[in-house]
C-alpha cells in the first residue's frame, strides 16, 4: 500500500509542476484570440484525475486528524485547511472543465486563472503531505 500512495504522492507532486509550468509559460505559446488552449484540453485530464486523488487524501487525513482526540492545533489547522482549500478548488474545476465540455457553454477564463494558480498548491501540498506520511 505504501508504494501505491507514493505513486499518487509522485503524480500530484508531477502534476502540480506541469500545471505551475504551463500556467506560467501558456502566454509565450499560445496566439490569443480564439485559437483552442489543446495543451490545456489534454492536461485537463490528468488534472481532474489529479483532484480526486487530492480529494480523497485530504478527506483522509482529516478524519484521522479529527479522530486523533489529540489537542495537536498545528496538525488540525493543517489538516482542515488543506482539506477545505481542496474542495474549493475541486468545484470550481470541475464546474468550469464541465462548462468548457459542454458544447453550448463557454467557461470563464478568470475562473481557470483562479483555478490553475490554487491547483499546484494545493495538489503539491496533498502530495508532499502523502509522500511524507507513507514514509513512517
Amino acid at each position: 500500500m505504501s508504494i501505491l500512495i507514493r505513486a499518487a504522492a509522485g503524480y500530484l507532486v508531477l502534476l502540480a509542476a506541469v500545471v505551475a509550468i504551463n500556467f506560467i509559460v501558456t502566454p509565450l505559446y499560445h496566439p490569443g484570440g480564439d485559437e483552442p488552449f489543446t495543451l490545456w484540453e489534454i492536461l485537463n485530464w490528468f488534472m481532474a484525475a489529479g483532484m480526486v486523488i487530492a480529494l480523497a487524501a485530504s478527506y483522509v487525513e482529516k478524519r484521522r486528524v479529527d479522530g486523533d482526540g489529540s489537542a495537536d492545533l498545528k496538525r488540525y489547522l493543517e489538516a482542515n485547511t488543506v482539506f477545505y482549500a481542496t474542495v474549493i478548488v475541486f468545484v470550481l474545476f470541475f464546474w468550469n472543465w464541465f462548462s468548457s465540455l459542454s458544447p453550448n457553454n463557454e467557461p470563464d477564463g478568470q475562473y481557470w486563472a483562479v483555478i490553475d494558480t490554487l491547483m499546484p498548491i494545493v495538489i503539491g501540498v496533498t502530495g508532499c503531505r502523502m509522500f511524507r506520511r507513507s514514509q513512517g
